[in-house]
């Protein structure tokens, strides 16, 4: 009867296992020096020896006639365990097993009866991640304090699912993915043990399509030479596993490193009229831009994969490509037409810019030149009258954008000779509004405070904010360091903010609603002033109020303190209650 050569060549004894070579060793060590722990846990990706080291350590607690920790392999016990038929190696799948009725009736009950033949009674439970959480319980105290005849082998594929309770009381060892030279060399020893003929380049496909796991790669080995009749030829190979090829590979690759669509959409044509498998041929095509990119910065002593390449390819764009194609992979292993996704998703890499770190250094270099205020000059084709249409003029501007009324033209002043030039007025004013935008998200209080207030650029590094109230001046100058810290971000500079309590002129009942006007300001200075919109609206509103003798009855028009409440609150005073 045929023997599979994943059960002919599974490993005898710790010499044959290929890779763990740490848990070998440490295992082989405890062996020999009488250290054996009452529970080990084994975990780690499938294929990768858990189960097989497990047999291998009962065989060499229980053999009659070891040498240095190695069983011998011919002994009762020895080849017991091999076939499974040894009744003091017991092995249990934990996820036909689940319930607690089975790990106590199997485990629990049977755990204090001594050994039949052999030293130690084994326990080794496979999938142990797949016992029930009352299970895990139950075995938690016998686990814990087992009888010095009792070892227990845990293996499982998912270690997070095992609790700590269990993990605390047990030696853990953790198992890596083999590599692909072991997993070749293996292939090796089997195709020569065996008499197959293969070629080089086929064992390296089947180590990469194992995925570390060695009994997956013997396992394709055994379906390769049975389809190729003893022979494993490459292109055999690539029709079984449906890989497209490297040719049709290396012109995706460089369909995308070109952004050639219709190279790319061809390509595709070739693939799906072969019968390929398309998230094959995304995963190969992924992993040669890696290994493509590794090649490039010199990690790699292997040539590029990739044929063709134009000269001077960043290796930022190959690993960014190799990255973007992990992503698409996840996305489309699930679709229910991998062509037409697949294919899609590669256009979206053709329409991206591949050049980012080119657009990410203009776009630096540009906000350096208007952070510095270097921005470009207006042309001088309309002469000196259309420079003086772009001039900044010293308008007032709302702070929520609606502008305020011009204020009269004036003579201009003239010009000194040590005088430099007026900086633009919109670069002051945006930088205002953006820190406006960052108060109201973070202190809405303070920032219906700051919208009362008036601005006034005097100096370029010193801003004057004037109020009427005492308690806005107050607000504003306990919280003017942080104000400053988020200006200076949006300026560019550090800026000095100094509040200013100001005393509005004597005016008429009915005026005394509105803001102040430009004229309480000290005179001499040419400001650029940020009026509140709402309040400027109200103080025109109250201006143009009709004029009555004798008492007014109170209401939020007449009283400023009421009015600005509704404004700090946004609401309105339905209702006014009078102390007596």
């Amino acid at each position: 009867m045929y023997e599979n050569l994943a059960t002919k060549y599974r490993p005898g004894d710790l010499t044959e296992v290929m890779g763990q070579e740490t848990i070998k060793q440490t295992i082989l060590n405890a062996v020999k020096m009488g250290r054996i722990a009452h529970s080990y846990v084994f975990y780690g990706p499938r294929g990768c020896g858990k189960t097989t080291i497990a047999r291998i350590l009962a065989r060499s607690l229980n053999c009659h006639k070891p040498k240095d920790g190695v069983p011998c392999g011919k002994c009762p016990s020895c080849t017991e365990i091999a076939e499974s038929k040894s009744l003091d190696v017991i092995e249990i799948d934990a996820a036909s097993n689940t319930g607690v009725d089975k790990v106590r009736s199997v485990i629990i009950e049977q755990v204090s009866f001594a050994p039949s033949r052999d030293k130690y009674k084994i326990y080794i439970l496979d999938e142990v991640h797949m016992l029930s959480s009352g299970a895990f319980n139950a075995l938690l105290k016998t686990v814990e304090e087992p009888p010095a005849h009792v070892v227990f082998i845990m293996a499982t594929t998912e270690h997070g699912k095992v609790p700590l309770t269990i993990l605390s009381r047990s030696q853990c060892f953790r198992f890596r993915p083999i590599s692909e030279a072991d997993i070749i060399s293996r292939l090796k020893e089997i195709t020569e043990a065996e008499k197959i003929k293969t070629e080089s380049e086929a064992l390296k496909i089947i180590a990469r399509a194992a995925g570390g796991a060695m009994r997956d790669a013997i396992t394709l080995l055994d379906r390769a030479a049975s389809f190729g009749r003893g022979e494993v030829k490459t292109d055999v190979l690539n029709d079984l596993l449906g890989h497209p090829g490297e040719a049709v590979v290396n012109s995706m690759a460089l369909a995308l490193v070109n952004r050639d669509a219709p190279a790319l959409h061809s390509a595709f044509e070739k693939l799906n009229s072969e019968g390929y498998d398309p998230l094959a041929a995304l995963r190969e095509l992924r992993n040669n831009f890696s290994e493509a990119f590794l090649a490039a910065q010199g990690f790699s002593k292997d040539a590029a994969p990739i044929k063709g390449l134009p000269p001077g390819t960043p290796p930022a764009l190959l690993a960014r490509l190799s990255r973007k194609l992990n992503v698409i992979i996840e996305e489309v292993k699930f679709s229910d037409s991998l062509a037409i996704a697949s294919e899609v998703a590669l256009f979206t890499l053709i329409e991206v810019p591949q050049d980012l770190e080119g657009l990410l250094r203009k776009l630096e270099g540009l906000e350096a030149r208007l952070s510095s205020g270097a921005l470009p000059e207006p042309p001088s084709a309309g002469g000196q009258k259309k420079n003086e249409a772009l001039a900044p003029q010293p308008a007032p501007v709302s702070v929520r954008g609606v502008p305020a009324p011009a204020p009269q033209p004036a003579p201009a002043a003239p010009v000194s000779a040590h005088s430099s030039p007026a900086a633009p007025t919109a670069a002051p004013a945006d930088a205002w509004k953006r820190m406006l935008g960052q108060v109201s998200s973070k202190k809405p209080g303070l920032y219906n405070i700051m919208l009362s207030v008036k601005i006034v650029f005097s100096e370029e590094n010193k801003w004057r904010l004037l109020s009427a109230n005492k308690f806005e001046t107050a607000m504003i100058e306990k919280a003017r360091p942080e104000l400053e810290e988020m200006l200076e971000r949006f300026a560019g500079r550090k800026v000095t903010l100094v509040p200013e309590l100001v005393q509005p002129a004597a005016q008429a009942p009915e005026e005394q609603a509105s803001s102040f006007s430009e004229s309480d300001l000290p005179p001499g200075e040419e400001e650029t002033v940020l009026e509140d919109s709402l309040e400027a609206e109200g103080a025109h509103e109250t201006a143009a109020a009709p004029k009555h003798d004798g008492p007014k009855p109170v209401s939020a028009e007449t009283e400023p303190e009421l009015k600005h409440l509704t404004k700090v609150f946004h609401g309105r005073i339905v209702k006014i209650n009078k102390v007596k």
